[in-house]
């Protein structure tokens, strides 16, 4: 087991706003010191992102401190089964693959990749058109100069880790409340008091945790806390029926399921999902107005039929993993939200209006990935109980900056590797 951060017993009651996955594994990790420990969540635990990602998890980020967190984070889902009881595994390492063609800075790409394998991501590497081939037969590489690989990274059941740690975390006593949303909050002076809930229940509290994704901006303002920089962006994420025989392509039924998440060059993206495979891509989303009712509606032009956005998915993706074409029809699109920052990278800190407010969001769609590392961090602002430059983390990852995940930062140095 990961050990705790060591209490402070200066903040001893804590209340936690938002039942995600990060909330959840926050509420644990701060029972695990001490703390006493209430998670407000407005739906049901994983109500929001948490059940709606593409539930994917990679080292491969060009931001350093991201690199070293999700080492920490695929460590910490390796080592799941010991750290929390009675559970099962949530994590499959199939891999990732980003291509890359003619337009691509080769240079700039190995570059990228010595950093990755000096931050400890050893198993990374750049595989040029040749080995991109004998690796993966099943890839067309027409236009394709070569790729980054791996096979530590890989995706996750989110439904296994915010389901069993929720159990883990009621066992050290934290209470969790679902279906009762925070609708006050009483301020005395620059610090929280108390919040008042949709039933009527006021919950005092030392300190209060922001991790309500894309509503954590609403969750400031109720507090009068700072204007967080984040804005909510749709994605979709569709689904097709898989081989029914060996394709011609290279690509056998037997190897379906230990296919890689591959990234097209332009950011489309897919990976096996039981039988089916799923597929994205980033599109140009205008900013939309989230509600809790609102996250599962398909916007016109963005479902199944044949010149909408599902189909320009699918062909797009075809050109590199050709098999797509001996697949089956697209049989669903589902659909949420990312809650995005200017850099894509997320915000963690004490409120600079509300000294006893904490946040915890913007995480531009790594939110399940990042959980881990994301209530590491939380555990030791609170241990803290200012704001930190620096966190250790096991499994021998050591010191890692936070320069880049302020809330107060400025955001000068931009995360590419988003999809």
């Amino acid at each position: 087991m990961t050990t705790a951060p060591v209490a402070n017993a200066s903040y001893k009651n804590i209340v936690i706003i938002g039942g995600g996955v990060t909330g959840v594994l926050s509420a644990w990790e701060l029972a695990r010191m001490g703390a006493k420990v209430i998670l407000v969540e407005a739906r049901h635990l994983g109500s929001g992102a948490s059940s709606r990602s593409a539930a994917c998890i990679r080292a491969q980020f060009e931001t350093l401190c991201t690199v070293q967190g999700m080492l920490y984070s695929i460590n910490f889902f390796k080592h799941w089964t010991d750290i929390i009881e009675n559970s099962q595994s949530p994590i499959r390492q199939n891999g990732y693959l980003f291509l890359k063609n003619y337009m691509a800075d080769v240079e700039a790409v190995k570059r990228q990749v010595t950093m990755q394998q000096k931050a400890g991501l050893k198993e990374v590497e750049w595989l040029d058109e040749a080995a991109l081939s004998e690796h993966f037969p099943y890839i067309d590489t027409i236009g394709i100069v070569g790729g980054t690989w791996c096979p530590k990274d890989g995706f996750l059941f989110p439904n296994i880790i915010y389901q069993d740690c929720s159990q883990a975390a009621r066992k050290l006593g934290v209470e969790i409340i679902q279906n009762d949303p925070v609708v006050k909050a009483e301020i005395s002076g620059s610090k929280a008091i108390a919040v008042i809930l949709n039933s009527g229940r006021r919950i005092e509290a030392d300190v209060f945790l922001n991790t309500a994704n894309v509503w954590a901006p609403g969750i400031s303002r109720l507090f009068g806390g700072i204007d967080l920089p984040i804005t909510a962006e749709r994605r979709y994420l569709y689904f097709l029926d898989g081989l029914k025989k060996d394709s011609d392509w290279g690509l056998k039924m037997a190897d379906f399921p230990s296919l890689p998440m591959i990234v097209t060059p332009y950011g489309a993206y897919c990976r096996p999902e039981n039988q089916q495979i799923m597929m994205g891509w980033l599109q140009h989303a205008k900013p939309a107005t989230p509600t809790l009712d609102n996250q599962d509606d398909i916007e016109p032009g963005f479902g199944l039929g044949f010149n909408e956005y599902g189909s320009a998915v699918r062909k797009e993706i075809t050109q590199f993993l050709p098999a797509v074409q001996d697949m089956g029809r697209l049989v669903a699109v589902t659909t949420g939200f990312y809650d995005t920052t200017p850099d894509h990278n997320p915000l963690f800190g004490y409120d600079l209006n509300i000294h006893n407010l904490i946040h915890a969001a913007g995480f531009s769609g790594h939110g399940l990935m990042h959980a881990p590392f994301s209530a590491r961090i939380v555990a030791e602002l609170i241990n803290a109980g200012h704001n930190i430059e620096t966190i250790n983390l096991p499994y021998d990852i050591g010191r890692v900056g936070l320069k880049h995940l302020s809330l107060n930062r400025t955001f000068e140095y931009f995360e590419g590797m988003v999809i």
